[in-house]
């Protein structure tokens, strides 16, 4: 009797064993994992921003490096970046108003058009002026003439729709070729 309750003691014990073992969930066992930053993998490329002199009469070039990247639009979301960041000489003055930003950049490649989305802070915080409006669009088209120099126009948009104007002054209503700005 000791034998067979000792063998019965032994199965129930294997059984419960074999039950929790079963019924047990898999656990992933994460490895790190490196990351590769793709930027870092294509390399960096040189730039040139413009950016309006204090008086408005003029811009001044600035050279500064990004990553490059293997769509053309991402890398103007990068160039509009630094533009959009300012000049870091005394001379120059940033023409776009505060809180602007880029919400995208759109390349339709087969017409050669650039759309650049910026937020409505563009419009409602630029500052009165031809002067303000002339020095905003010169730095945006001389930079893509430029960085850019296949892109033949520039549709500037807010919030997603086009806007006839930024401050009054300058037709938006069609596409701008960067290449009568430089």
């Amino acid at each position: 009797m000791k034998w067979v309750l000792l063998t019965v003691v032994v199965l129930a014990l294997i059984g419960g064993g074999a039950y929790y073992v079963l019924t047990l969930e898999p656990t992933e066992i994460e490895e790190p994992v490196e990351e590769i930053d793709v930027a870092e993998e294509m390399g960096t490329r040189s730039i040139t921003l413009f950016f309006s002199t204090a008086d408005a009469q003029g811009f001044l070039r600035e050279s500064r490096s990004v990553p490059t990247r293997r769509h053309r639009d991402e890398e103007v979301e990068l160039v509009m970046a630094e533009l959009l960041r300012g000049p870091r000489s005394q001379a120059a003055v940033n023409a776009f108003p505060r809180g602007t930003k880029l919400r995208r950049a759109f390349l339709d490649s087969s017409q050669r058009i650039l759309y650049l989305d910026f937020n409505t802070a563009l419009v409602s915080n630029l500052n009165p002026g031809s002067a303000t409006e002339l020095a905003l669009l010169g730095s945006i088209l001389r930079t893509v003439a430029i960085d850019f120099p296949e892109i033949e126009s520039v549709q500037i948009l807010v919030d997603g729709l086009e806007v006839e104007t930024l401050g009054g002054h300058i037709d938006l209503t069609r596409p701008l070729r960067p290449e009568n700005w430089l």
